[in-house]
């Protein structure tokens, strides 16, 4: 396993110096993948989880942690991507037999040269992260929905950090501070797996389940594709929200669906295109941005995304079809509204 040369030694150094006196310092850096002799690895967002190499934990021989101590673990990963309209944040993950351990880094909104970042942090002080034996390291790029991206992976290094049990000192990161994304199975890996499940105490609410949901975002769909403008219109909370900002617009000054060529009824759509409608613990993950403290409206717990802006037969997002992705949510009365969409 290859680790850090005499540039990365010093910068160990350097750094574990400067938390010392508080007791935290830099243990262990181990390059998992990327080296001048390898190629990147691709990625693309459309594709989901990519696998980048395999590992044996136990050949790491990464130090235990001292007793009476804690250990925080994160990663340094450079990579670039292309030009997107819209933030991308690439997830790296451990899988193994026993545990899935995501780390998730700041959200980019272009990178022209390498970005070079550090994760969130993870803190698990006794099993060294729940991996044993081999596992995979796996990366992917995270884009909003219509938005498809495609980039290389040139690097991840994982970091351990250790500090002592008397320090009350926080490790902080050299990057925007995010949260970890806990391993569930998300968009990419359910097509053709039917809607997701909600919590048990949301199951004798049919008002707020995910087939109440899936009908209300058909019938939206219905009068997009149909070109029934008044159900459209009606069919939308005032305001309604942007995906991409949070921010409010008025629902009556937004433009009519564009209509899509050989789609004239519900059924043509549904022949044509993939659709599904996901729950807000899965969402969620996928696009922590829309959760940011900074942002004027996050979505409720009881608000589920309709994803319905994939061609079946090409796999592709046809352009002028951003209104097939968007949040409904139901109110008190069990009504329920198109809440959130993509600017026009």
């Amino acid at each position: 396993m290859k680790r850090f040369g005499l540039g990365f030694i010093l910068f160990a150094v350097l750094v574990s110096g400067l938390f010392s006196d508080d007791g935290i310092i830099l243990t262990d850096s181990v390059v998992l993948f990327g080296s001048e002799s390898a190629p990147p690895a691709a990625l693309d967002s459309q594709r989901g989880w990519m696998e980048v190499t395999s590992i044996d934990w136990e050949k790491l021989d990464i130090p235990p942690v001292a007793s009476g101590g804690s250990r925080n673990w994160r990663l340094h990963t450079t990579y670039d991507y292309s030009h997107s309209s819209g933030p991308t944040t690439i997830q790296v993950r451990f899988r193994s037999v026993s545990t899935v351990p995501i780390f998730t880094h700041p959200w980019q909104e272009g990178v022209e040269t390498k970005a070079d970042v550090y994760s969130n942090w993870f803190e698990d002080t006794d099993t060294l992260l729940g991996v044993d034996g081999r596992f995979l390291v796996e990366a992917r790029f995270i884009a909003p929905p219509h938005t498809p991206v495609t980039g290389r992976l040139f690097s991840v290094t994982l970091e351990a950090w250790d500090k002592d049990n008397e320090s009350e000192e926080i490790v902080k990161s050299a990057g925007p501070d995010v949260q970890l994304a806990y391993a569930r199975p998300l968009p990419m890996e359910r097509i053709g797996k039917g809607p997701a499940s909600r919590q048990d105490e949301d199951a004798d609410k049919p008002e707020l389940s995910p087939e109440a949901a899936m009908n209300f975002a058909l019938s939206f769909v219905e009068a997009c594709v149909t070109g029934d403008l008044p159900a459209y219109y009606r069919s939308q909370a005032d305001p309604v929200r942007s995906l991409d900002n949070g921010k409010a617009m008025a629902r009556y000054r937004l433009n009519p669906p564009t209509g899509i060529p050989g789609i004239t009824k519900i059924e043509d759509y549904k022949r044509r295109f993939n659709y599904k409608i996901y729950a807000s613990e899965t969402y969620k993950e996928l696009f922590p941005e829309w959760y940011e403290p900074s942002r004027p409206w996050i979505p409720g717990e009881n608000a589920f995304l309709f994803m319905g802006h994939q061609d079946r037969l090409s796999a592709s997002n046809p352009e002028g079809v951003d209104y097939l992705v968007f949040l409904v949510e139901a109110d008190a009365d069990g009504n329920w509204k198109v809440v959130a969409r993509p600017e026009d």
